[in-house]
């Protein structure tokens, strides 16, 4: 039970974190100040932890949340990648 609401917790907080920072390479369509690779080294790190969740934990709530992180790393290095030159 404490577990899921860390869990929970966890959940928030990430996309908590996230959202703005997408919210505005949307809005100003500029990522001179990103660096790709560090989103590449997110995407692999949250794609690893997924693939854990999935492999071992079988946990519906840590899968659920280490692919939210990976959903929001993409989304944010593929926006940086985009807006690089523009």
């Amino acid at each position: 039970m404490l577990g899921n609401c860390l869990l929970g917790i966890v959940s928030i907080c990430t996309f908590i974190s996230y959202f703005p920072q997408t919210v505005k390479l949307l809005k100003t369509k500029k990522s001179d100040d990103l660096s790709i690779s560090s989103w590449i080294l997110w995407v692999i790190s949250s794609l690893s932890f997924t693939a854990y969740a999935i492999c071992v934990s079988k946990d519906t709530m840590l899968i659920f949340e280490t692919s939210l992180e990976l959903f929001f790393c993409l989304l944010i290095l593929l926006l940086t990648i985009r807006y690089r030159n523009n």
